[in-house]
């Protein structure tokens, strides 16, 4: 049966039918901060390689991989390496981080390794918006008539074009590039770049883009247009490197994680592309101003938002010591 891992301390809040989730079909997932992990927590308190669930028999089990702060199903901490039986509904804390399991007939989460990195920035990407932080990717200049100049894209699904062209929302004062050269888009946690159709072309690192289609754009790889050489600079990206780099946050012996608030168990776990889009070191310089176009509470009700509430304080500062520079 697959197993669902949902993340119930998150930005979003107590409730599991807003929880990132992701659901697996296999023998063994791996828990923790490190990249190959399958479920990526990036809050230092969390180790890099933290716990697993494995398959025994037709049974799922729990095992702590011997990590900084342990493992706790409930609010017992288990014993390193000594597997302890899972149930659907169980709540698991990592850290400072809360997950809940269910076994049911949910499908397996689709093309796993993007939608556990989609997770990881979102996790990221509400840390940072929790403390002010700027998480819009940047264009850099880095070689060109332009060089020093930066271009936000603010914007989620919008489609900015960079070119000679005073139409442009990107002008580059560049001889060699086109009027509408090429055109970068945000969607659902990654950058896109295709050529429009552009006399010298749009080179992607060693290769050329073609016209037709969107080509993925990511860090560090760059591209020329032109005399012009761009580097994307991604906030979100760049802190989630330096979380997964850190050394664990040990954590006090005294007190601990509040739980979150029960949920019924017929609640769908969230896709980790469902709800808000998901997702740099920021530059010197400034970015180039855009052209274009009541009810009463019960004290149940006042205990759960304060847990919530507390559940949400201790993992934004978790984070926040990484992020604040």
């Amino acid at each position: 049966m697959p197993l669902s891992v949902l993340i119930r301390t998150a930005a979003r809040g107590a409730s599991a039918d807003a929880s990132p989730s992701l659901t697996f079909d296999g023998s063994r997932v791996v828990i923790g901060r490190g990249l190959g992990c399958e479920v990526r927590l990036p809050d230092p308190s969390v180790s890099q390689r933290h716990a697993t669930v494995r398959t025994e028999g037709v049974e799922y089990t729990l095992v702590d991989e011997g990590s900084t702060n342990g493992t706790f199903l409930g609010d017992v901490r288990l014993s390193p390496f000594a597997p302890r039986t899972l149930k659907s509904g169980d709540l698991v804390r990592v850290g400072r981080v809360w997950l809940e399991v269910r076994m049911d007939q949910t499908p397996a989460t689709r093309d796993l390794p993007a939608a556990t990195r989609d997770l990881a920035v979102r996790l990221v990407e509400d840390a940072m918006r929790a403390v002010g932080d700027d998480v819009s990717p940047r264009l850099l200049v880095v070689e060109g008539p332009d060089r020093g100049k930066a271009f936000a894209l603010v914007e989620e699904a919008r489609v900015y074009v960079a070119g000679r062209g005073e139409a442009c929302d990107f002008v580059l004062d560049d001889m060699d590039a086109s009027r509408e050269h090429v055109q970068i888009v945000r969607r659902a946690g990654a950058v896109l770049v295709r050529d429009l159709g552009s006399k010298n072309g749009v080179q992607l690192g060693e290769s050329r883009i073609p016209t037709d289609r969107d080509v993925a754009w990511r860090t560090p790889t760059m591209i020329r247009l032109g005399m012009t050489v761009l580097t994307l600079d991604e906030p979100v990206a760049r802190a989630l490197a330096e979380l997964e780099a850190a050394p664990d946050d040990a954590l006090p012996a005294e007190g601990g994680v509040p739980p979150p608030a029960p949920t019924p168990m017929h609640t769908p776990p969230a896709s980790p592309g469902g709800g808000a889009p998901l997702a740099e070191v920021v530059s010197s310089a400034e970015p180039r101003p855009l052209r274009v176009r009541r009810a009463a509470w019960s004290g149940a009700d006042a205990a759960v938002v304060v847990a919530a509430a507390s559940i949400i304080a201790l993992s934004a500062a978790g984070l926040y010591w990484l992020l604040r520079g």
